[in-house]
Parts: C-alpha cells; structure tokens; sequence
C-alpha cells in the first residue's frame, strides 16, 4: 500500500504548524498579519512538495490544506460562495469572479492569449528560435510588469520559482523606482556610445582629407610636389622647421588616407554616412527618453 514519505511528512508538520499559527493570531486580537502569513508559508511549502522530481502526491493531504486555506480567506472575506476550496466556479458569473479573484484571471487569460499568439506567428514562420526567445520575453514580462499590479510578485531562483502576495502600491513604487533607474543607466550607456560614434565620425572626415591637399589652405602660396607648403601667403619663405613638422604632418595623414580607403573599399563617403546615421540613431533614443 501507499506510506507517506518524508516529504509528505514534511507537508503535513507544515500544515499543523499553520493552523496552529493562525489558531493563536485569531485568539490574539484577531492577528489577520501573522495568520495570513502563516497561510502564505504553507502555501509554499505546497508548491514546493508538487515541484519535487517524481512525487507522488497525497491528495488527501493537499486537499486538506487547500480546504484549510479557502476557510480561513472566507473568515477574512478575501472569497466567498459554496466552493470546498478555491476562489469559486462557473461560466462568467459574476459572483464567481467578484473581489480579488477576477483581475488574477484576466491576468491569466491575457498571459495565455500572448503565448498563443506567439506560438502561432512562430509556426507560421517555421522560427523555433525567435518563438523560443518570446515566449520568455512574454514570461519575463508577466514577472516584472503585469503581476505586480495585482500585489502578485516572482522570484525566479535556481531552485524554482517563488510567490508572495504583496501590496500594489508598494510594489508599483518598486517598479516606478526599478524603471528610472535602467532608463538612467541606458541614458548613460547612450551617452558614451554617442561620444564614441561622434569621434569615429570626426576621425573618418580628417582621414578622408589627401595628404596632398592637407596644407593646400590660403595661409601659402606655394607647395612642393608632395604637398609641404615652402611660401607663406605674403611671399616669406615657410622655415625650415616648419616645412619638417607639416612633412611630418603629411606622411602621418598618408597612412590615415591609405587605412581608410581600404577599409572602406575606396568609398569613404559611404562610410561616413553609416557612422552618421548610428550618431542619428542614438541621438533620436536620447531624445525619446528624455521626453
């Protein structure tokens, strides 16, 4: 025949220590805090029991404690109607969804519509991958944006996800908090992206200059051939000093020109218009966060 097991024991002494708990709390003025906790905590327990690897349950056992449960929440007048346990049954009634039960089950079907509907596009697609990556995406969301504004809040740990049931309010502070702090942080992150893409910009324009060209300006009036300006614009020979740092000058910016020109295949120009449309880019994403 079938023997409780450790685990099953293990529930059960959960179980008797909540009613006790919550036994005590009633007597001490009416203590709904701690009896509500007690109630979360074997709750949890129960979960924890059905996600263990190849459990049998005790039917007996959960039926008990969710038995248990439903009484004390209707002592409270969280639930009503005739229901053993549970938040109450049947086809749109509106007792049946009244109080706090209705906004869980909108927040379930609406979670069951958009994992459908990503499942859907996937198969049209034939896309495993992309279906994969959003149905997490949908997961993550339900997590940190649609529960919480029921006072429902996840903790995804390497041992299964956990529950607790929370104020709104507090956690909607949480969220407003959570959410100036990462646009913060992207606003920061853009920031720096702007001023490194800003710079790669400047860079390719210098390079596009020909070394030849370089001192081509009306400061001279005449070159050698490979550019070095030897007059000034009022007829004054350019010293020999100078005429050493722009031919430096020139043989520098021959190497920029050469990089340039072969990393971007001869077309420099088409190259500076992808840099300038990230610089673009970045500059619109500022511009929607700071609205």
């Amino acid at each position: 025949g079938w023997r409780m097991a450790d685990h099953d024991h293990k529930l059960a002494d959960a179980y008797l220590a909540a009613r006790q708990t919550v036994h005590e709390s009633l007597l001490d003025n009416f203590n709904t805090k701690d009896a509500m906790s007690a109630l979360l905590k074997v709750i949890n327990e129960a979960n924890t029991y059905l996600r263990l690897p190849q459990v049998r349950p005790s039917v007996l056992l959960l039926r008990a404690i969710a038995t248990y449960v439903t009484q004390i929440l209707k002592i409270f007048g969280v639930i009503d109607g005739e229901d053993e346990f549970g938040f109450g049954s049947g086809g749109g009634d509106a007792n049946a969804t009244s109080g706090g039960g209705e906004q869980y089950i909108e927040t379930l079907v609406s979670f069951r519509e958009s994992i459908r509907n990503a499942a859907l596009e996937a198969a049209k697609g034939g896309d495993s991958k992309a279906a994969i990556q959003s149905v997490l995406q949908i997961c993550d969301a339900l997590r940190d944006e649609v529960l919480p504004k029921v006072g429902v809040r996840l903790e995804d740990r390497p041992t299964g996800t956990m529950w607790n049931l929370e104020d709104p309010e507090v956690m909607a502070k949480e969220l407003a908090e959570k959410a100036a702090k990462e646009k913060e942080a992207q606003i920061s992150k853009l920031e720096k992206q702007l001023i490194a893409r800003e710079k790669e910009c400047e860079k390719i324009k210098n390079s596009m200059v020909k070394p030849e060209e370089m001192f081509r300006t009306n400061e001279f009036k005449e070159w050698d051939e490979s550019g070095v300006p030897t007059t000034l614009a009022n007829g004054d020979p350019v010293s020999g000093g100078q005429m050493k740092k722009k031919k430096k000058a020139i043989i520098k910016q021959s190497k920029a020109f050469k990089d340039l020109m072969e990393k971007s295949g001869n077309n420099p120009q088409e190259l500076l218009s992808a840099a300038q449309k990230e610089v673009d880019g970045i500059k619109e994403k500022l511009s929607s966060l700071s609205l």
